[in-house]
């Protein structure tokens, strides 16, 4: 992978090579940590639609290590934040560990199905200024399940009562903070029946604390251009999109 990083950020940033000794980096205290958020998934249900990752691959773990490892490596080569190879971690959502961390990835929130621990612990992350990417999820068209962005909505509901899910365009400031996102308009990783969309939460002033990627895997663009099987066209805008949203979440 250190090969094709490389060749990466050369690309994306139209500069000079990239620092080639990042599995040797030296960073005792790392600034930055991708945790991965462990809660309470319909196991059964995701059994039945992807048999192949029984037993050890529940929803909230799709992709990981891969995407977790892929794209700390893109931060330590594309942003000034301070993070070695291992500044990924996974944290569960009923535990307080996960007020020591200002960013958190949720992946399939489609199969949410939370206790009461873990409610309560999403509501208070969040008022506490706590910053969430909710990602690879989509329109019960595709699994035949629910309508996955409701199974969100009803969960931050129980959490937040008086916030709302809204949707976001491009001239939101979250797209702008780092990399200028042009459009919003791409295709998702692989064959879904509708276009990607972009929702938020916001705090009080109007500061995103959740984006959610709806009918969109900014994961899987991650973990197929480490494994090559996307070309670099086709991940560009993800990676823009990732690395804003991990600059807004320590900057907001």
């Amino acid at each position: 992978m250190k090969k094709f990083l490389v060749a990466l950020v050369f690309v994306v940033l139209l500069a000079s090579p990239a620092v080639s000794d990042w599995y040797n980096w030296p960073e005792p205290e790392p600034e930055f940590i991708y945790a991965r958020l462990q809660c309470t998934n319909r196991e059964a249900d995701s059994w039945r639609v992807w048999p192949a990752y029984y037993p050890n691959n529940p929803p909230w773990h799709h992709d990981y290590p891969d995407a977790d490892e892929f794209v700390v490596a893109l931060i330590h080569e594309l942003t000034g934040i301070r993070v070695s190879p291992t500044s990924y971690k996974i944290v569960r959502l009923d535990s307080p560990d996960i007020f020591k961390y200002p960013f958190l990835y949720l992946s399939e929130p489609g199969f949410m199905t939370l206790n009461d621990k873990e409610i309560a612990n999403l509501g208070e992350y969040i008022r506490r200024g706590g910053f969430i990417m909710a990602d690879d999820f989509r329109t019960a068209e595709y699994l035949h399940g629910p309508e996955e962005l409701e199974v969100l909505r009803y969960y931050l509901k129980k959490a937040l009562p008086d916030r709302e899910l809204v949707r976001l365009d491009v001239n939101n400031p979250i797209f702008h903070v780092f990399y200028d996102v042009d459009t919003l308009n791409m295709d998702p990783p692989y064959a879904l029946p509708r276009k990607p969309e972009f929702w938020g939460l916001t705090d009080e002033h109007g500061n995103l604390q959740l984006v959610a990627n709806y009918n969109n895997d900014l994961g899987d663009f991650w973990k197929y251009l480490d494994e090559g099987q996307k070309p670099l066209k086709d991940s560009t805008r993800a990676i823009r999109i990732g690395m804003n949203y991990f600059i807004y979440a320590m900057t907001h």
